[in-house]
């Protein structure tokens, strides 16, 4: 076990937050005899002891000597109250002996509470706990008031004076409970006896009852064991419960457990009376229970169901929350999968409640990771959970990307265009002569797809459903017949993009992304530049094993963010943005230069329906060298907008192997994801020797990964992009039906002839496509500016005698530029992973244009190299 794991405030954390923890942390060696800090001075740093001891002294201004108050040692925190508090320090600290500490900034601090619900119950214990420490003392100050009420009951009755004794055992009492034993009408008293005025009153709206007057209740208890003894006393409530147990008064006897302490007792009337109860009524009850310890609510679910169904937290949620912290924090290691699903819902519900719909919806998704994880083999299933956490907070990021981009995201003007230029494309293109020597149905085709790509602009309908209502409108026109419009479905490049998706889901779901990306890490020296070659060869060796630029990115940023905070960069600090861009780039946008760099790559070259598809070693050969120059030119950029960058302090090899330490050994999914998508890219290599077709490689690795139970049916459910693939078909489709009705005959001719200058230099034309992709991508976002660019453009390969492989390439590289914030989604997402604390906007445009500066001269020294293997002839 390492440190942090037996450190009380962190015990609550996964191992995957730990690591992630650990990285933030700054570690510090002081000698003994060292101050840490002194008394007044600000506290901006929390401490955690890792070794040593270190001795607490009040200033010696204020006591006259230096008075010791406590020695601490591995494993407390110390700091704590002025970080919270913001308040100067109270004590001055001292290194007892020689000490190793864990420093934890205010911004860590800050996110740390903010975002750990058991960091924020630790201290709500941690401040309780002092509280009762501050009200004893207090106790000791009214004793002087203690002498002067025993005197002043001594000038009452000695009956009364007794009546108002046992009265302070009880929360209220009837009068006729005080006639029968006392042979006094309580309200008679008052009239006679004005003085008793100041210890008892009625209570309101429930005239035959008395209670004590607020404040009085302690001190004449305190009276009353010193006159009766504690064994009177007991008998007094002894006698009173058993007369509420005869007339079945049960939540007077609930009050009267309650104000005595004995929770233990009242929780189990509770939980008996409970099942008969309407609903009124156990709002009553659980409003008695109100200040029952939370420890004790949390023991039992019904009883913690019921405090958030009826009790205070139905009106004030953040009581509801704070007591599903305490319940996690002190059972949550026992608790089944059912209780974590039930009480994360509960939690959804409160978020809801107070209008925090985002946090809701995390529960939600969380309760659903949980069921998902329900039977896993052979495992506790822990630890997939800290990996479903963190692919949920992954996840968020993309979310909020996705929800930015676009010129016209979802706007009410958007909307009002598309409502306008719809129905003029569908009909300008019906009634005008046809064109090109395309046919009729060939200008409605026209019309349908200039419509869909108004939609796909505007974004106010998702893609998938425009793409499919695009089908539909081919079918009905009569454009084309059905086995035209859904051929796509029917291609086994749809397949491989099913098969591959699933190899998306199981990587993401096992721990292997953020274990390869530490043991590159670990490999490099320990300063800027040495992490920052680190981060470049993480992004590469993670660039063909997952085929997701925003699932890389989501997690290449946020780890150059932690060893930026490692390094005591402040946020968007020429190191953290160095660092934060440099795991942009290399771990999202060199995608391209890979098949299984993303699954888009495979989508655009299904899209060009050659013949004799390129295998992935192909692919990777013909890329090399435009890889190579994109890199080389990439780092010379970072280098030269970042240099001159000064660390703070140095990563240490101790932090990166506790990191390593705290994800623990390979898991089986880890092991079954590694194999089998080292195996399939193996295969998908070596597919010039033994032949085999892509999509069955695939279909072999998917087959794996079901049988072996790495990949479930849940798995397969919720971590596929299905609507996605919906919309991908229809894409298939889209292109065989511009073959079908001559569309690409026609294109190829109208192109070549507008633009025949520039047929005649490779590397002007490409330049073209470069910068016309630029173009489009300024209010089309990424998949359908693709799809559009492909289907467009791929004419003029032929006529070009460019091999069409080369337009794709050239167009992924192109269609994800981020000049502005909304073009790009990986982008976004890159700057939403970090919080928007690694760089900023402007520092990503500037990367932005040597980005582009990259792409046009990689591109135009590779062709060359591709004339020289005959892909452009």
């Amino acid at each position: 076990m390492t440190t942090l794991q037996r450190i009380e405030m962190f015990k609550q954390l996964s191992n995957m937050e730990l690591a992630k923890l650990l990285g933030k942390l700054e570690r510090r060696t002081v000698p003994v005899g060292t101050i840490l800090f002194s008394e007044g001075d600000p506290g901006d740093n929390l401490y955690v002891i890792k070794s040593g001891k270190l001795e607490l002294f009040i200033d010696a201004k204020k006591s006259g000597a230096a008075q010791s108050i406590s020695v601490l040692s591995e494993g407390d925190t110390l700091g704590e109250m002025a970080m919270l508090t913001g308040e100067a320090r109270s004590a001055t600290a001292i290194a007892a002996t020689d000490a190793e500490l864990y420093i934890i900034n205010r911004e860590t601090f800050d996110k740390l509470v903010e975002e750990q619900p058991s960091i924020s119950s630790y201290f709500i214990r941690l401040l309780s706990s002092r509280l009762t420490s501050t009200n004893k003392q207090l106790l000791v100050n009214k004793e002087q008031n203690y002498q002067a009420v025993a005197l002043e009951l001594d000038t009452l009755p000695v009956s009364l004076t007794h009546a108002l004794l046992w009265c302070s055992e009880f929360p209220r009492v009837h009068s006729s409970v005080a006639e029968r034993r006392f042979g006094i009408l309580l309200d008679q008293a008052l009239e006679q006896f004005p003085d008793a005025n100041k210890y008892l009153q009625r209570v309101e709206a429930q005239p035959e009852w008395f209670t004590l007057v607020p404040g009085m209740r302690r001190l004449l208890s305190e009276i009353a064991t010193v006159r009766f003894g504690h064994e009177e006393k007991r008998r007094w409530i002894a006698e009173m419960l058993e007369d509420y147990q005869k007339s079945n008064d049960w939540d007077a006897a609930i009050e009267l457990l309650g104000v005595a302490g004995r929770w233990t007792e009242a929780l189990q009337i509770a939980l008996h009376v409970l099942p008969e109860l309407v609903e009124a009524s156990k709002k009553r009850l659980f409003m008695l229970l109100a200040d029952c310890p939370p420890e004790k609510i949390v023991e039992k679910d019904e009883l913690l169901k019921g405090c958030i169904l009826y009790g205070e937290p139905a009106e004030h949620p953040e009581v509801g929350l704070a007591l599903l912290d305490r319940a996690w924090s002190d059972f949550g290691a026992s608790y089944t999968t059912e209780q974590w699903i039930t009480t994360y819902e509960w939690a959804a519900e409160l978020h809801a409640r107070l209008n925090r719909h985002q946090q809701a919806m995390e529960y939600l998704t969380l309760a659903e990771a949980k069921r998902s994880l329900t039977g896993i083999a052979g495992e506790d299933g822990s630890k997939e959970y800290d990996l479903a956490k963190q692919q949920l907070a992954q996840q968020h990021s993309r979310t909020r990307a996705y929800n930015t981009v676009g010129l016209f995201h979802k706007s009410r003007l958007g909307g009002w265009v598309a409502a306008i230029l719809l129905p003029i494309s569908l009909i300008l293109f019906h009634y005008i002569e046809p064109i090109g020597g395309l046919s009729r149905a060939g200008m409605d085709f026209i019309g349908i797809g200039v419509a869909a790509v108004i939609l796909w602009i505007v974004n106010i309908i998702p893609d998938y459903i425009v793409g499919l209502g695009m089908a539909m409108a081919w079918v009905l026109g009569g454009l084309v017949g059905p086995e035209v419009a859904l051929s796509g479905f029917a291609s086994t490049t749809w397949l491989y993009m099913i098969f591959i998706m699933a190899f998306i889901a199981v990587i993401t779901r096992s721990g292997i992304l953020f274990r390869v990306s530490l043991n590159a890490l670990k490999r490099f020296p320990r300063h800027y530049r040495g992490q920052l070659w680190g981060v470049v060869a993480g992004g590469m060796l993670l660039n063909s094993l997952i085929p997701s630029s925003s699932a890389k990115v989501s997690l290449g940023v946020p780890l150059a963010r932690t060893l930026s905070e490692s390094m005591g960069f402040a946020d968007k600090s020429r190191g953290a943005a160095g660092l934060g861009l440099a795991a942009m780039i290399f771990y999202g946008f060199t995608a391209p230069f890979v098949l299984t760099g993303s699954y888009t790559n495979m989508m655009a070259y299904g899209l060009a329906a050659v013949s004799e598809p390129i295998n992935w070693l192909q692919w990777f050969l013909y890329a090399l060298p435009a890889f190579l120059i994109f890199s080389a030119i990439m780092l010379v950029i970072l280098q030269l907008m970042f240099r001159n960058v000064r660390q703070v302090r140095p990563i240490s090899d101790e932090v990166l192997d506790e990191q390593l330490q705290l994800l623990g050994p390979w898991s089986k999914a880890e092991r079954i994801a590694v194999s089998t998508t080292l195996g399939s890219i193996v295969l998908l290599i070596l597919a010039p020797l033994h032949g085999i077709d892509s999509a069955w490689i695939m279909l072999l690795g998917f087959a794996i990964l079901v049988i072996s139970g790495a990949l479930d049916r849940q798995t397969v459910s919720n971590g596929i992009d299905w609507p996605f693939l919906l919309f991908l078909g229809v894409a298939f489709s889209f292109a065989t039906a511009t073959q079908e009705l001559g569309i690409a005959d026609a294109l190829s001719t109208f192109l070549g002839e507008k633009l025949s200058v520039f047929l005649t230099s490779p590397t002007l034309l490409l330049t073209v496509v470069i910068l016309v992709s630029f173009l489009v991508t300024l209010i089309i976002r990424d998949d359908p500016a693709v799809i559009l660019l492909v289907t467009a453009l791929l004419p003029l390969a032929q006529q070009a005698g460019i091999h069409p492989w080369i337009f794709v390439f050239v167009i992924l590289l192109a269609t994800d530029p981020f000049f502005f914030t909304y073009q790009s989604p990986t982008y976004l997402t890159a700057y939403y992973s970090s919080e928007g604390k690694s760089f900023s906007h402007k520092q990503g445009q500037k990367i932005a244009v040597g980005y582009a500066l990259a792409i046009i001269l990689a591109i135009a020294a590779s062709v060359p190299y591709w004339e020289w293997i005959g892909l452009i002839k």
